[in-house]
């Protein structure tokens, strides 16, 4: 009997508290988690203002469902008859320049929130001198073996960069020169480079500039070029010059694993000369361009080129030197990203965050998809730096919720986001964040309880059970050693032994009751001392505007959305003054 009633006790305290716990759970496909871009804009993106929309997608997962709005320069963007956000893909139908701007969006449900990156809406422009202007045409004479240059202007202002291309009239018409003649080059910003003219060369040239988003092109500077008929002294003694250097590219900043073509061009008369190039490295390359692939800060130095010809009597003539400085930037890259945390609620969480590139990247923190200047409780964060590690320190976590590190120079920027989420799956009311508070203390108290007296019932079992066994023996024992004695002794031997174990049970029950009182009391004791506010950092600056990065205060500003995006950096070198590709 006393075993089936500590048996009892046991199952009735531990069925008791699991269904108590348990009616308070969920099922975790309703687990709140909250939400991770998945899909995005690019970073740069032009438009034709004859345009019929621009298509701006955005997607996220996430449980709840997820709500999604956009943001113009920081702020919130209105929803119109034009402007449209068709799950989250953002739709505007014919867009003008007012269209323009720093576009991002914010995915979030109740359990938080994440930014897409920020794109720039620009709109393409190609503007020129006034036709009276562009017709002009400059008159421009050389003689035969002499090298020449001539440079594309009256282009104001394009966007994105134009294309160069030169144009000869001939019989009234103009047509695009022949790119097979390898005396005459055309540059990529414009030039067209004659290493020498003969008379052939003579007529009337032109420059278009043709811009590849509005896929329209300009006439540009016009030239009458008059080639008079060489002198033979003259061209004798230009056979044993030295090459002149009439090109090289200018100064160039890149980025790295990027593509760069250097070129120099030199005239001479006639063709035969050879060119070669001085790398920063000391090695040495051959030929009028010098690319470099897939740069890297080892590539970074001034790069020599010069030219030289051979004479009859085997020595050199060599050129002037032409030096183009070759910068290497980097866009920004994490080596230290937020991760994801779990967390008791209440309990101070902490989140390091760490970037390289050319130049220093700044570091920006962002909660929920908001700029920390932003938000109202100064208190509730802080941030520090030693100089290469960004931190953030959010204090007394009551409901989950993103963090994002933005890490940006002047070529870009890098976003990553970590999610906060609890530990303990219970059933709270993620809308609200005291209820969850008390739910979750409500779940993970009965969840502990539950588990102490189901032990604490077990072991109470166990010792009586085998007090009650050691007196049963005990009695049966001193039975058989009386064995003589009659049925009435026998009477009392078992009112006895049923005695004892009436008072076994009782005791028992009594040091259940007094365990269960001492367990509940030392919980409630250390529950208590586990809700001691959190340790300030000694460096705690209750500051919400400022973020120290590298020894430098930074300003946040709550208005700037560019994230110090360089608009107008073109996907690679090669391209530079060609099209950018968004």
């Amino acid at each position: 009997m006393t075993c089936q009633y500590f048996s009892a006790v046991s199952l009735l305290c531990s069925l008791i508290m699991t269904t108590s716990v348990r009616s308070r759970s969920f099922d975790k496909k309703s687990h709140a988690t909250p939400p991770v871009i998945s899909d995005g804009p690019n970073y740069h993106v032009y438009f034709n203002p004859g345009d019929s929309r621009i298509t701006l997608p955005c997607a996220a997962t996430g449980t709840p469902p997820i709500a999604y709005k956009w943001t113009r320069n920081g702020v919130p963007l209105d929803v119109d008859d034009r402007v449209k956000v068709d799950g989250g893909t953002l739709l505007m139908r014919n867009p003008t320049t007012t269209y323009e701007g720093y576009y991002q969006c914010i995915a979030s449900n109740d359990a938080g929130a994440a930014m897409s990156n920020v794109t720039f809406v620009q709109a393409a422009v190609l503007q020129t001198s006034d036709a009276r202007t562009r017709a002009m045409v400059t008159s421009q004479s050389a003689t035969s073996a002499d090298p020449l240059k001539l440079r594309c202007s009256h282009v104001i202002r394009s966007i994105p960069a134009p294309v160069f291309e030169w144009e000869k009239k001939t019989t009234g018409n103009y047509f695009r020169l022949n790119k097979s003649d390898s005396r005459i080059t055309q540059t990529i910003d414009g030039w067209i480079v004659f290493a020498f003219v003969q008379t052939s060369d003579s007529g009337e040239y032109k420059c278009l500039s043709y811009n590849n988003i509005l896929q329209e092109s300009l006439g540009g500077s016009k030239f009458q070029l008059n080639v008079e008929p060489y002198n033979a002294s003259v061209v004798e003694r230009k056979v044993h010059e030295a090459p002149v250097l009439l090109y090289s590219t200018s100064n160039a900043t890149m980025v790295e694993r990027e593509k760069l073509t250097l070129t120099c061009l030199f005239g001479s008369w006639p063709l035969g000369y050879q060119v070669e190039w001085t790398l920063p490295s000391g090695e040495m390359a051959n030929g009028s361009s010098f690319t470099i692939v897939n740069a890297s800060v080892k590539d970074e130095g001034v790069y020599k080129c010069r030219a030289y010809k051979t004479t009859t009597l085997g020595s050199k003539r060599y050129s002037q030197t032409g030096h183009v400085s070759v910068q290497i930037d980097a866009i920004p890259s994490f080596t230290i990203f937020p991760a994801d945390q779990e967390v008791v609620r209440g309990q101070r969480v902490n989140f390091s965050c760490q970037g390289q590139g050319r130049p220093t990247p700044n570091v920006t923190w962002y909660a929920n998809g908001t700029s920390l200047g932003q938000i109202e409780d100064p208190a509730s964060y802080v941030t520090f730096s030693d100089g290469l590690t960004a931190f953030l320190y959010l204090n007394d976590i009551q409901a989950t919720a993103t963090v994002t590190c933005n890490i940006s120079n002047v070529h870009g920027y890098r976003l990553h986001t970590a999610k906060i989420v609890f530990a303990s799956e219970s059933d709270v009311d993620i809308t609200n964040p005291s209820s969850q508070s008390r739910s979750v203390q409500r779940s993970t108290e009965s969840a502990e309880l539950s588990s102490t007296l189901s032990k604490t019932s077990t072991e109470a079992y166990h010792t009586v059970s085998t007090y009650s066994k050691q007196t049963l023996v005990s009695k049966e024992n001193g039975s058989s050693k009386s064995g003589h004695s009659g049925k009435s002794e026998a009477h009392t031997s078992n009112s006895a032994t049923s005695i004892v174990y009436t008072s076994a049970g009782v005791v028992g029950g009594l040091v259940v009751i007094v365990v269960v009182i001492i367990v509940v009391v030392l919980y409630i004791r250390r529950r208590n001392r586990n809700r001691a506010d959190p340790v300030v950092p000694r460096d705690y600056r209750p500051r919400n505007d400022i973020l120290i990065v590298n020894n430098q205060r930074v300003a946040y500003d709550s208005d700037d959305s560019g994230l110090g995006i360089d608009d107008q950096r073109p996907e690679n070198n090669e391209q530079r003054g060609l099209r950018q590709q968004p």
